[in-house]
């Protein structure tokens, strides 16, 4: 285009010398009829620019479209894989809890069904000896252990239902639940749970699954004490709480956790124990619900006795109410 333009310049140079040395007497008409055809050539080479320029941009914006879509379809394809990894592992993770919760409900029934046992026995010996007055406090016996462990299975079964909003939830009476569904498995590994907690603590949170991660923080911590066949046998859960962050402290006294993989605990399908006994998937998912469901953090570090969980949860209800 800039030859063009510098050529027809050129051209009307050359032109306006020669009329003004050898035409210079001929009508001003001339010179507006070479001026005219100079913009007919001007015009037609910027016409001709623009329409190249045209067409390229319009491929360039075609090409672009066509780039936007399929990296579109990229993402949604990419996005919807995450989702179904997700969900295989929040699969995986309920398989591995069902497990655990079987294992805890044998500890529970255990007892019960022995005095079940002894009771129907008793009661088969006097009715045999014809004694009926001994036969209601059995009876009475036999119908609480039946609603002990018809009670038992309400509280697993209310263990796995989705949160769908948000309570108020008493941190105490939380741990206490929590050691409902796996205090005979702890007493039969001769470990204690020690609470230090206010009772008066409350957190609006999902309290199904905060009761998700707490129980399964405090079953890895019986695994690790297991695991040490230490003299200290112990589960301390502390909470502090400020006007902003209610902290959860899960600490034990199982050796803690190698330096060497502490910055490893919380990855998906990395556990420290053989194939056959986990998934490596409790401690990603309990993070997962912490710092995405429940915005808090969670996060662990080594004590001198062992390894302390922390739970940090904020307070959204106090800092919606001090604005």
């Amino acid at each position: 285009m800039k030859k063009i333009i510098l050529l027809c310049l050129v051209l009307a140079g050359v032109l306006w010398s020669q009329e003004v040395v050898v035409m210079r007497d001929k009508i001003a008409i001339d010179f507006w009829l070479l001026a005219a055809i100079m913009a007919i050539f001007i015009a037609g080479g910027l016409t001709y620019k623009y329409r190249r320029l045209d067409q390229l941009v319009r491929q360039r914006t075609a090409e672009l479209e066509m780039f936007n879509r399929g990296l579109q379809d990229e993402i949604s394809k990419a996005v919807e894989k995450n989702r179904t990894q997700e969900k295989i592992l929040m699969q995986q993770a309920k398989m591995a809890e069902i497990g655990s919760m079987v294992e805890s409900i044998a500890h529970q029934w255990r007892q019960p069904l022995n005095i079940l046992g002894l009771s129907m026995t008793r009661l088969n010996i006097n009715i045999s000896l014809g004694n009926n007055n001994d036969m209601s406090k059995v009876i009475e016996i036999v119908e609480q252990q039946i609603d002990y462990m018809s009670q038992t299975i309400d509280d697993f079964r209310n263990f796995f239902k989705q949160d769908r909003i948000q309570s108020k939830v008493n941190v105490y009476h939380l741990i206490r639940e929590v050691e409902t569904l796996i205090g005979p498995l702890l007493a039969s590994k001769k470990i204690e749970l020690i609470k230090n907690i206010d009772p008066s603590i409350e957190i609006l949170v999902y309290h199904n699954e905060l009761k998700q991660v707490l129980l399964n923080i405090v079953n890895n911590a019986r695994e690790a004490i297991e695991l040490t066949k230490g003299k200290d046998r112990f589960i301390t859960v502390t909470c502090r709480d400020d006007a902003v962050h209610c902290t959860i402290s899960i600490e034990d006294s199982g050796g803690g956790v190698p330096h060497q993989i502490v910055d490893k605990i919380f990855d998906p399908y990395f556990t420290t124990k053989f194939e056959s006994q986990g998934t490596g998937i409790g401690l990603y998912m309990a993070k997962m619900i912490i710092e995405k469901h429940c915005f808090g953090k969670l996060s662990i570090y080594n004590t001198n006795k062992g390894a302390c969980f922390e739970i940090r949860l904020s307070h959204p209800d106090r800092i919606d109410a001090e604005e």
